[in-house]
């Protein structure tokens, strides 16, 4: 059974649940996010903290499987009639409710589908359904059929809606499978109040071969990852849904998927909403490039994925900026991996040995901070520092949109100067008091940096991106009409300090 709350849905379920050896006890999950919990009672002793993975079947039939576990432990309550009653509370990362129960342990995962809070505007895939003011030529053809059955009068006004049937806007083949968005459309056959097509749009990801459960979610997420760049701003992932290589009567078996801490949309201010006409790719006017980028993007993400997730956080905090989301902002080029960054620099044979002398000579001295700090040091040598990281991540951008961000290798020197203030206490030749209002437009730089050059790696046409008019519907365009501005007053902050 369920009911719905006041600004959040809530599913109860009642039902025996299954945790160890077989033994069934009487429960009650109460599916609220980050708030789902199992209470579990029984007058035998519950052993739950060893526990990964609960089955459960609701009295009211659904089949529900409560995935990775974590419980504080079991209690208990002694009283004269009753003696000594047990309870226990588990806290489960994912449930699965369907009509059978998830064997996370085998690879019996064909497909997992979803849904993202920007996915129709990504999409967006306009001639896909439509109304027919005029359709006097049409209306006599639309009624052929239930004219056989009885009369059926016209006005001058006839009206026909429609949705051209074809349900695939985008399928892509990636290395972590093919990924495909649909229209999923609904309709009533009409009566006396009228007649709607609604519809929704879903993103499937269908592997290869059938994959455990950790990891198509790890796959759903990635994706997730790069429709949030795509769109501009942090997306929320809902209405998940997996397809098992469970076939009954010719149907794949799909179990609905309830995560406790799902990706929820941070930034929900209208200002930020993206729009179709500003996003970076268009997979309906420019498939083959959105394909290009996609399959690209995917292939680079198991090295990209610390990095990228940092972007993330910083896309999440949307229009909020202080000291720390600077730092993750630059700290994001430090872990980028090796063949995003320029090469080590080969060190002369004499400078290698000088190196190595001074190496023994800092490790005779007794383990201190100031003795690791030099030794590391030592060993960063001939490798790539941080603003040297930046530029060359900026000359990546240059080489696409340069002549649209003149100065972008002197934005980013100063933003990475203020990330060292913040990190070691040092702006060097900049006063930080004079740029400390410029601190959301250095973040959004390098934001930007990072982002559009790593779509440009993956294929992104962003010369013709930058030839067309855009407004604020993307953080991209966003910063593109800020940026001289920015400039300018950057320019005088540093010429005054």
């Amino acid at each position: 059974m369920s009911k719905n709350r006041k600004k959040e849905n809530t599913s109860r379920f009642l039902g025996n649940f299954t945790f160890r050896d077989g033994e069934s006890v009487v429960g009650e999950l109460q599916l609220k996010g980050p708030d789902t919990l199992l209470k579990l009672h029984s007058d035998q002793p519950l052993n739950v903290t060893d526990v990964s993975c609960i089955n459960g079947v609701a009295y009211s039939g659904e089949a529900l499987t409560l995935i990775d576990c974590n419980s504080p432990g079991m209690g208990h309550i002694s009283s004269r009639p009753k003696g000594t009653q047990y309870h226990a509370k588990v806290f489960p990362h994912y449930v699965t409710v369907g009509q059978f129960h998830l064997n996370q342990d085998q690879p019996s995962i064909n497909t997992i589908e979803f849904t993202t809070t920007d996915i129709a505007t990504l999409f967006y895939d306009f001639d896909a359904f439509g109304s027919v003011i005029d359709a006097s030529s049409i209306i006599d053809a639309a009624l052929q059929e239930p004219r056989q059955n009885r009369p059926i009068e016209t006005g001058p006004l006839p009206l026909v809606q429609y949705f051209t049937g074809k349900d695939c806007i985008a399928e892509v083949h990636t290395e972590i499978g093919t990924i495909s968005v649909h229209h999923r459309p609904s309709s009533s056959i009409g009566d006396p109040t009228g007649v709607f097509i609604k519809n929704h749009i879903v993103v499937s990801i269908r592997p290869n071969q059938p994959v455990h459960f950790d990891d198509a979610i790890e796959r759903m997420y990635a994706t997730a990852n790069f429709l949030s760049v795509a769109a501009g701003r942090a997306q929320g992932v809902d209405h998940v849904r997996i397809i098992t290589t469970d076939i009954v009567d010719d149907i794949p078996q799909s179990l609905s998927v309830h995560p406790s801490y799902r990706w929820k949309a941070f930034d929900k201010t209208e200002l930020h909403e993206p729009h179709p006409g500003d996003v970076p790719l268009d997979p309906i006017l420019r498939p083959a490039e959105f394909s290009m980028v996609l399959s690209d993007w995917v292939s680079r993400h198991d090295s990209w994925r610390i990095a990228r997730s940092r972007y993330l956080g910083c896309l999440r905090k949307a229009n909020s900026y202080d000291p720390d989301r600077l730092v993750a902002a630059a700290n994001m080029f430090d872990i980028l991996p090796g063949d995003a960054v320029p090469l080590n620099a080969e060190l002369t044979e004499e400078l290698a040995a000088t190196r190595d002398t001074c190496v023994e000579m800092f490790r005779k001295h007794s383990v201190g901070i100031e003795r690791n700090a030099a030794l590391s040091a030592l060993g960063r040598l001939g490798h790539p520092s941080l603003p040297k990281k930046v530029k060359h991540r900026v000359a990546v951008v240059e080489s696409k949109l340069g002549d649209k961000f003149a100065d972008l290798q002197f934005v980013a020197s100063v933003a990475i100067k203020c990330r060292n203030f913040f990190v070691h206490g040092n702006s060097g030749d900049i006063q930080y008091d004079s740029v400390e209002p410029l601190i959301p437009f250095l973040t959004d730089a390098l934001e930007f940096i990072f982002a559009t050059s790593d779509f440009i790696d993956a294929g992104w046409d962003a010369r013709h991106w930058n030839s067309k008019a855009h407004s604020w519907g993307h953080s991209f365009s966003r910063f593109r009409s800020e940026y001289e501005m920015g400039l300018a007053e950057l320019r005088r902050a540093t010429d005054s300090s």
